[in-house]
């Protein structure tokens, strides 16, 4: 069938409705056809219509987008692929489809066709959305679009006008836009329109305006955000450099091209535009290595597809609808193309909002100095008259001289308009020629009028060299504050300042310059060289003068970048040959002023006056270098020539005073100075002549006064008062006068006049630079450190802080001279001495010690060094030091007086520290050192006797620990001097009498020294009498101590009054020369303690209402209080001197001893732990309540570890060696060296404590001591019993009983026993066994008639175990014994086990199953209190003898468990377990109790393992020996380790030699045995004896 035939039967099956038929035949048809053949289209078409019929939608589409790509425009496939979008209300596939149609018919210039597509288009976009895309088929509209020139002449249809109002530009509000009209007007209508132009301008504004708000806020709110401005300059960056800010650009050109566009829409859009690539300048970054620099074109982007919302079908591309990205511009082009905008605005003279587009152009300008281009100045004055820089513009050039800018029209012609000027001529003459200031109301334009006017009528007397100078200089910084950006305004302000010499201002506007400059180079991406050296030179130039040479490193650094680049340069070589001139360096001075004579002499140029100015004062100032080089004759000759020059010119010019009178007056000055410095007769008085005519050209020429004051100074003879006279007034004229201030200061000083001094120094300062940094901060910052010039004036004013107490202030002042004369050795004593003073002793040292490094003889330096060692506390140093000192000086007092302190402080530090022996020698060395010195000097003598008093006081409080006899043999020679000096005995004292009588009198060593303090002190107090109230007051205090400490160490009651009142007597002669200081009434409160609890309680209420933070009184109170057992109050002292100072252990120890009052042992030993750790063991009472209360626990428990006895043990043995007559001490510490084994120790104490307590019996005869003597003595007896000095014991004893014989106390009652007994053993152990036995009954008699239970159960069997080593028939008399304490009631479990153990070695039976029966059937209290489980021993040992060993295993086991902490019974326990081989369960046994680490069980712990072949058990065996060296089961486990661990063959690799030698002299050694049953057996028989 032909191909016809074949569609025309498709299209009749179509019709019929047959679409499958038709379908099927269509593809068959397809299938048949090439591609290129013509009917392939329509055959698609035909396919896609039966699709569609058979609702395959997507598969028709198909059909018929692939027929419209083979034949673009075809009829019929357009029309399926419209139709069925329509159905399907497929929007998005409909406008693609659209746009492909406009893109075909513009591609065949199809005008009609591609509009009627274009419309359809524009309707469904503005139906349909979305709205970008709208906005971009909109811009196909748009005059530079290329649909343009194709339909912009095709007629719109009638009735399609829909009216399009332009919306108003610029727009009100930036956040507001403007709406289109729906339904738009016909696209032809709106091809070109200027309304949809402006319309889409606004709407891309209020776009990018959105877009940078919301992009800024979202940046700032992420972490780590930048500052705001930083952010909002990427944001801007990324906006304006993108694709937004590029279509805004080519909307504004599209605008500005526009031919409907009205003038001034035109020009805000121009401005608008250079305004953006400001901005873009400003944000973009600058190109690091772009190719092509500045001006280099960035790649375009390739276009893209519209965005669309299908991508299935297959159409062609339709390249208007394709997006294409702009490219970002570099900062060049941005640049570019802004400042080819603000040429074209200066070039067209467009004023109004231009003008920042003027300001952009001028601050661009890389000009060479501050004249810039006056047409372009005159312009923007013109355009711009309201504005701030207009009005800077017209004062500049009015400042210099330069033409202001030209009348307007306006002006001419108002002026035409009245020929002979007469209707305001009368006016303007009556305000006259001032009416031109009157600035108020009008800007810069109508004060030019005014003036202009007034300069034509001839009114204006303008004279910008007089007053108008300083009306224009106020006028200019006033505008300038309006101008803060502006590089033109700040230079000009800057050069100004220098020519008014106002310095401070030259260096802020010139460094405010550069600073706008550098921000404009990185903002432009620009270089602006010529600006930059121009502006270094201003800044160098206002440098050099500013407080010379402050700033001279800064202004060389400058000066040297700008001569590096522009030699001819003479300002700024004539300032760098300032700079050398300040630094003395004379010769390079010359060579550059030369430099500026060697250059052509200036003809032309704007400064052709000031380059002439410049070469004359270069040819004076090499002169002037030539006379400090010392070529003073040829100095001389220019200097006169240039003096000849300048008189001759000031005579041509009328003889005016002006700029011209400094420049001779520094002339005539240079010249007297070089004639003064030649020397002779002639040349002097031509000087005075020189120096009188300088003078005569400027009055007011303070360099001149000065050099006149040395001149008089140094006339013969010297005219003082004329000199004086000069230098005031030198320095009132000048500040800077440096050499006149020094003699004013010295002389002012000299006259301890130091508030002129500080004044003085203060002006020099200032003149200098102030106290200010070289940037403006802290002068002593090291960032802001200056070596100043004028180094005295510190070093005057350090002084002057001195003589006020400033020293921080002071040391400041030292340092800053330090840095102009660093070799000055006195400014680093007084820098040392100040550092003293403000307590930085350390720096004072060092500075010190770079005194001795330059000279190590300096005196001062050392006596310095040793005086701040003794400050610090370094009294061995000081000591050192001041020995050297006295060495090379003997009788130099300063350093002997340095000397006695240290010694003195020296010895006080070693009490602190219980160095006993060396205190006493410190102590010792003073006195001897004050001797020296009371002999050397009289007027040393209140001095002298302080430290022979301190010392002696200080010797007597270690009296019985040291060698008195020494001391007295060191304060005998001092006494003998003061009965010497004392002629008049003055130094009597109440009670004692005359240190004469201390000389003649047999007493004491103790005494001795004692006494020596107060009559050293009274001889004080007497000196001092007529002194100031507290020196006197200090001595009375001294002497009242002194006092009170005797009182408390004599044994004579009657002498001990008499001190105690004397004591008091003074204290209220104190009170009476100042009853304002809180510490005498403390001390009259410690007094009266003793005496009058009520006055002692006034007193130290008193004392506290003076000053309540004083921890001591308050301290003292609470013990006044814890005496009268007021405990709360006494809580509250302590409590309230504890808040005050934490650290005063005083307070603590009262703390702690109202605890023990109030039973609370665990607390009291805590605070007595925490007392000691604060004294640093110096309050000894601290050791002493502790060890008492630790102790305590070991009258009541017989059962506690003694390990805790030792710290006890050596803080009173250290205790007793201080307070060797402290017998309750002594007596304490005896009792606990005996608990721990120390018998020969315990003798001795005991010894001494019966001897002190002996003495208070005879000296008291009360009977609470001799209670305290009987105790001591039965101590002893047991003592010396356990030592086996039987016959000492027995002795000790029987004094006892003498004492208790007849005492009816019921505190002797068991003493009695203990005494009887006690004897009883001793006669035994002596063989005296007869008189044993009947002791022994006496003490069971005793006992019994004593009432305390348990108490003759006790003494029996001791008795039966004594009668046992006497044979059989002591063995009967010891079980009858035992057995009628059974009798009683309550039977003794002691008696009871005892029996037991007699009944297991006696193999009695009987005996042992009755005990065994008895010791079963015990309550589990009775056996609680068994804690030496003397039950469970008796019973595991008759079971292991009987062969029972589980059964002694489970005994022992029921103990433990009644019992879990007891470690004998844990021990027994483990040791069967041992002895059974069973070690794993003996380790298990062990370990249950870990908290004994270094304890009993530690040994026995290592030996389980040691047999359990654990070599690290050695170590714990070894360990063991180490904790408890004393005892005999330590060293017989080593042993056993020892043989065990050789049998298995195991190396002692951990065991040290120390251990090894231990183990093998070790005071037992046991060795393994086979039959252990029979070792624990024997073992455990033994332990009973």
């Amino acid at each position: 069938m032909s191909t016809k035939k074949a569609i025309k039967s498709i299209k009749s099956q179509i019709e019929e409705k047959n679409h499958e038929t038709a379908l099927y035949e269509a593809t068959a048809l397809l299938k048949s056809l090439k591609k290129e053949e013509p009917e392939v289209p329509q055959v698609l078409c035909l396919r896609g219509l039966a699709l569609n019929s058979l609702e395959r939608s997507a598969e028709a589409e198909k059909c018929y987008a692939q027929a419209y790509k083979i034949a673009p425009g075809h009829p019929l496939a357009t029309t399926a692929l419209t139709k069925l979008y329509e159905k399907q209300k497929e929007w998005a596939k409909l406008c693609r489809f659209l746009e492909t149609i406009v893109q075909e018919t513009y591609n065949s210039n199809d005008r009609e066709g591609c509009a009627k597509a274009l419309q359809q288009l524009l309707v469904l976009r503005q139906q349909h959305g979305p709205e970008d895309r709208l906005i971009a088929t909109l811009h196909l509209l748009l005059p530079s679009s290329p649909l343009v020139p194709l339909i912009r002449d095709i007629p719109a249809p009638a009735g399609t006008y829909t009216p399009l109002a332009a919306p108003l530009y610029p727009p009100m509000i930036a956040t507001h836009v403007p709406t289109l009209p729906s339904p738009l007007p016909h696209a032809l209508h709106l091809v070109s329109s200027l309304p949809l132009l402006m319309y889409l301008l606004v709407r891309q504004e209020h776009l990018i305006h959105t877009k940078l708000e919301s992009d800024v806020k979202a940046a700032r709110m992420k972490l780590g955000k930048k500052s705001e401005k930083e952010t909002r300059r990427d944001v801007e960056c990324d906006v304006l450099g993108g694709e937004l800010g590029m279509e805004l650009v080519e909307l504004l050109k599209e605008v500005a091209a526009h031919p409907s566009v009205e003038e001034s829409v035109r020009r805000e859009v121009e401005i608008r535009e250079c305004e953006f690539w400001r901005k873009l300048v400003g944000v973009l970054p600058v190109e690091s290595a772009r190719p092509g620099a500045p001006g280099a074109k960035a790649k375009p982007t390739k276009a893209t597809a519209p965005p669309s919302d299908d991508s299935s079908i297959d159409l062609p591309p339709a390249p208007l609808f394709e997006h294409s990205s702009p490219p970002k511009p570099t900062k060049a082009e941005a640049l570019s193309r802004a400042q080819a905008l603000a040429d074209g605005f200066i070039l067209l003279k467009v004023g109004g909002p231009a003008e920042a587009s003027y300001q952009f152009a001028l601050d661009g300008l890389d000009q060479a100095d501050i004249y810039y281009p006056l047409d372009l100045l005159h312009q923007y004055a013109t355009l711009f008259p309201d504005s701030s820089l207009t009005a800077f513009i017209d004062d500049y050039c009015r400042w210099f001289k330069l033409p202001l800018p030209d009348p307007e029209e306006d002006d001419v012609g108002e002026n035409a308009d009245r020929p002979d000027g007469s209707a305001k001529k009368d006016e303007k003459k009556a305000k006259g020629h001032k009416a031109w200031k009157k600035k108020n109301g009008m800007n810069a334009k109508d004060r030019r009028r005014v003036r202009r006017t007034a300069g034509k009528e001839g009114t204006l007397e303008e004279d910008v060299e007089g007053e108008e100078r300083e009306e224009l200089v106020a006028s200019m910084t006033k505008v300038l504050d309006k101008l803060p950006t502006s590089i033109f305004a700040h230079w000009v302000m800057a050069a100004i300042s220098v020519h008014e010499e106002d310095w401070a201002n030259a260096v802020a506007y010139a460094e405010k310059a550069r600073i706008l400059l550098r921000d404009l180079e990185g903002e432009r991406g620009i270089s602006m060289p010529i600006t930059k050296s121009s502006l270094d030179t201003v800044l160098g130039l206002a440098l050099v003068p500013y407080f010379p040479p402050k700033h001279h490193t800064r202004a060389s650094r400058l000066l040297n970048g700008v001569l590096s680049t522009d030699q001819a340069n003479t300002a700024a070589r004539f300032a760098r040959a300032q700079v050398f001139q300040y630094a003395g360096n004379w010769n390079e001075a010359r060579k550059n002023f030369q430099k500026i004579l060697d250059l052509p002499e200036p003809t032309e140029g704007s400064n052709v006056r000031e380059e002439q100015q410049r070469r004359v004062a270069a040819r004076e100032e090499v002169a002037w270098c030539l006379v400090n080089e010392g070529s003073l004759e040829g100095g001389r000759e220019i200097l006169e020539a240039i003096v000849q020059e300048r008189d001759e010119k000031w005579e041509a010019d009328g003889k005016k005073e002006g700029q011209d009178a400094l420049i001779r007056a520094r002339a005539w000055w240079r010249l007297g100075r070089t004639e003064w410095l030649i020397g002779d007769d002639e040349a002097k008085a031509n000087a005075e002549e020189w120096f009188s005519a300088s003078l005569r050209a400027m009055p007011t020429f303070a360099p001149s006064f000065t050099s006149l004051g040395v001149l008089y100074e140094s006339a013969s003879p010297p005219d003082a008062e004329r000199a004086i006279k000069c230098f005031q007034k030198a320095f009132e004229l000048d500040a800077t006068e440096a050499e006149a201030a020094e003699k004013l200061a010295r002389g002012y000083a000299d006259e301890d006049e130091w508030a002129l001094v500080r004044t003085i120094a203060m002006r020099v300062m200032e003149g200098e630079g102030g106290v200010e940094g070289v940037r403006g901060g802290e002068v002593l910052s090291g960032k802001e450190r200056f070596a100043p010039k004028n180094g005295w004036a510190w070093k005057a004013l350090g002084s002057t802080e001195m003589h006020y107490k400033n020293y921080a202030k002071a040391a400041q002042a030292f340092q800053i001279a330090l840095r102009a004369s660093p070799d000055d050795m006195s400014l680093y004593l007084l820098l040392g001495e100040s550092y003293v003073k403000c307590g930085r002793h350390v720096a004072a040292i060092k500075t010190l010690e770079r005194v001795l490094e330059v000279d190590s003889t300096n005196w001062m330096a050392r006596y310095d060094i040793g005086d701040i060692q003794y400050e610090l506390g370094n009294f061995d140093v000081a000591i050192t030091a001041f020995e050297e000192l006295v060495h090379e000086k003997p009788e130099e007092i300063g350093a002997l007086g340095g000397l006695a302190q240290a010694q003195l402080a020296m010895g006080r530090k070693m009490v602190d520290g219980g160095f006993r022996e060396r205190a006493r020698t410190a102590f010792i060395q003073a006195i001897q050192v004050a001797d020296r010195v009371l002999k050397l000097d009289r007027t040393w003598r209140a001095w002298g006797w302080k430290i022979v008093g301190d010392a002696a006081f200080e010797v007597g409080n270690l009296a019985g620990a040291i060698d008195e006899d020494v001391a007295e043999a060191a304060l005998r020679s001092v006494m003998e001097w003061l009965v010497k000096d004392d002629e008049d005995k003055r130094s009597t004292v109440p009670g004692l009498g005359h240190p004469s009588t201390l000389l003649s009198a047999a007493v004491s060593a103790e005494n001795f020294v004692s006494r020596s303090a107060v009559f050293a002190f009274a001889y004080r107090s007497y000196l001092l009498r007529d002194e100031r109230s507290n020196v006197s007051m200090s001595a009375l205090y001294d002497l009242a101590t002194s006092l009170h400490a005797l009182s408390q160490r004599t044994k004579d009651e009657k002498e001990r009054r008499e001190l105690v009142k004397s004591a008091v007597t003074t204290i209220r002669l104190a009170l009476e020369k100042d009853a304002g200081d809180e510490r005498l009434w403390n001390a009259l409160a410690v007094l009266c303690t003793d005496g009058g609890e009520q006055v002692a309680q006034h007193a130290y209420v008193i004392s506290l209402e003076l000053y309540q933070k004083d921890p001591i009184t308050w301290t003292n109170l609470g013990y006044l209080y814890l005496r009268l057992d007021d405990r709360e109050l006494a809580n509250q002292c302590f409590l309230k001197a504890q808040v005050i100072d934490p650290d005063y252990a005083k307070a603590w120890l009262g703390q702690g001893l109202l605890a023990e009052r109030n039973k609370d042992r665990d607390h009291a030993r805590g605070i007595f732990a925490h007392s000691v750790t604060l004294s640093a063991g110096a309050l000894l009472e601290c050791d002493l309540a502790a060890a008492a209360l630790i102790f305590e626990r070991y009258l009541t428990t017989q059962w506690l570890d003694i390990g805790e006895l030792h710290q006890p043990a050596f803080a009173l043995k250290r205790y007793v060696q201080q307070r060797p007559a402290d017998s309750a001490a002594v007596h304490l510490y005896g009792l606990i060296c005996e608990r721990l084994g120390l018998i020969a120790e315990a003798v001795s104490a005991f010894e001494r404590a019966t001897t002190l307590l002996e003495e208070e019996f005879e000296a008291t005869e009360t009977t609470a001591i001799e209670i305290r003597y009987s105790i001591a003595l039965a101590n002893l007896g047991r003592a010396r019993l356990a030592a086996k000095a039987y016959d000492e014991a027995l002795s000790a004893y029987t004094n006892c009983w003498e004492l208790i014989e007849g005492s009816q106390e019921s505190q002797v009652s068991g003493l009695r026993v203990q005494v009887k007994l006690g004897q009883a053993l001793a006669q035994c152990w002596l063989d005296e066994t007869e008189a044993s036995l009947e002791l022994f009954q006496q003490s069971l008699d005793e006992a019994e008639g004593s009432g305390v239970p348990g108490l003759k159960e006790e003494v029996a069997v001791l008795l039966a175990r004594t009668l046992w080593g006497m044979g059989a028939e002591g063995q009967e008399m010891a079980k009858s014994h035992l057995m009628e304490c059974l009798s009683g009631d309550s039977p003794s479990l002691k008696v009871i086990a005892t029996l037991g153990a007699i009944a297991i070695s006696t193999s009695d039976d009987d005996l042992l199953e009755a005990v065994s029966s008895e010791l079963s059937s015990l309550p589990a209290h009775k056996r609680a209190e068994d804690r030496a489980d003397l039950a469970g021993l008796v019973l595991s040992t008759n079971s292991v003898i009987h062969g029972e060993v589980e059964e002694a295993l489970s005994s022992l086991a029921t103990a433990l468990q009644t019992d879990p902490w007891n470690t004998e019974i844990r021990a027994r326990l483990a040791k069967m377990y041992l002895s059974t081989g069973q070690t794993e369960d003996a380790a298990n046994i062990l370990l249950m109790d870990m908290r004994d680490t270094e304890g009993a069980l530690v040994g026995l712990r290592g030996v389980s393992r040691v047999m359990n072949v654990d070599s690290d058990g050695f170590g714990e065996v070894q360990r063991g020996v180490r904790a408890r060296p004393w005892e005999d089961r330590p060293w017989e486990e080593l042993g056993w380790a020892r043989g065990i661990m050789h049998e298995s063959g195991i190396e002692l690799g951990g065991e040290t030699n120390e251990a090894r030698i231990e183990a093998g002299e070790g005071a037992k050694k046991a060795e393994p045995h086979e039959d252990k049953d029979e070792v624990v057996t024997e073992r455990e028989k033994d332990e009973w004896w």
